[in-house]
């Protein structure tokens, strides 16, 4: 082992000893946030050490994230999320970068009736639902699935409107238009493609939190002259016994555009196991294939791991990641993760 990696590995373990307390000052309860007055302050952070294949060892912030948001009334009810991104704090042979800045949301709701919101702003996009809930201490991997963000911009900016026919019941809807492209661009720039004028509508059924089921359909312009493209989305969970099951099937046609492609048809799933050991270990396997519309082969991604949750809101996260065929995605190789959600 590397002096560096001695060195990485002792920070890790500053980090969980700073992190075991139990008991925090105040009425502050460790992935609550902090409330002042009707605002409520929180947000997580992901720190990442990856050692891929083909590439350098590196110690990554990959994300530091805070939310603000207040409910004031039904149509004061505002929320923004600002991340730090990509910081790189150690590399193997060198090359730390300070990473960049982002709003990743900006939008306020108003409360049209008690079934009926309007959103209106920069939000996710109801895709699925690894979109909807990405930030890391929620997920179980240090890596994402294609299937949950490579067809489809993960941001929209523009209106959306939530129906929820009632409080208790399990059935709700989500339709959202975006006119132009995305403002305050952030993460989605950085995926292969950038859209424009999207709109979608997306159906959810929740039995409970184990059991979900939900299809998800968009349009959107492909900028660039990639085309029209058309995308639909099954996804959900249930459980078997002890284990919980996670999984997103994606199809997109794309349509008409100047830019060469491999393939007029894109898309692919994942199917996800999550095995409790004990209350605070867990054992994951993930499972993917996906066919990018720029490449003839498939990629093939296989990951396996660990997780230790001495809390709720912190995780440590072990994972091999075996990546074959089509070059996107993360590289195969072992992936680390430190996410608290404070």
């Amino acid at each position: 082992m590397t002096a560096w990696r001695t060195g990485v590995f002792g920070l890790c373990l500053a980090l969980q000893g700073l992190c075991a307390a139990p008991t925090l000052a105040g009425d502050y309860h460790l992935g609550a946030g902090e409330n002042i007055g009707p605002v409520n302050l929180a947000g997580y952070s992901n720190l990442v050490f990856e050692a891929p294949h083909s590439g350098p060892d590196a110690l990554i912030l990959e994300g530091l994230s805070l939310f603000v948001s207040a409910h004031v009334n039904r149509y004061f009810n505002p929320f923004a999320e600002a991340e730090l991104e990509g910081a790189t704090l150690a590399a193997e042979h060198g090359g730390a970068s300070s990473g960049k800045i982002s709003v990743e949301r900006l939008y306020n709701d108003f409360e049209l009736t008690p079934s009926a919101s309007l959103r209106v702003g920069k939000m996710l996009t109801p895709v699925g639902e690894w979109n909807l809930i990405h930030a890391a201490p929620l997920v179980w991997t240090v890596t994402r699935p294609l299937s949950t963000y490579y067809s489809f911009p993960v941001f929209v900016s523009g209106a959306s409107l939530d129906i929820q026919r009632a409080a208790d019941d399990n059935w709700g809807a989500q339709i959202y238009l975006q006119p132009g492209r995305t403002a305050l661009a952030g993460k989605d720039e950085l995926t292969p493609r950038q859209y424009s004028n999207v709109g979608g509508l997306d159906i959810r059924y929740t039995g409970d939190v184990l059991n979900r089921l939900g299809l998800s359909l968009q349009t959107a312009e492909v900028r660039g002259s990639g085309g029209n493209q058309t995308l639909g989305s099954l996804y959900g969970g249930f459980n078997t016994g002890s284990v919980m099951w996670d999984f997103q099937v994606d199809v997109t046609d794309i349509r008409g555009g100047t830019v060469a492609r491999a393939h007029d048809r894109e898309g692919g799933g994942f199917l996800q196991a999550v095995y409790p050991l004990t209350s605070r270990w867990f054992v994951v396997g993930q499972g993917e294939s996906f066919q990018p519309r720029d490449y003839a082969a498939r990629a093939r991604h296989w990951a396996v791991g660990a997780v230790y949750r001495p809390r709720p809101a912190i995780s440590w996260k072990l994972e091999y990641l075996d990546a074959q065929g089509a070059p996107v995605g993360e590289p195969g190789g072992v992936y680390a993760a430190w996410t608290v959600l404070f």
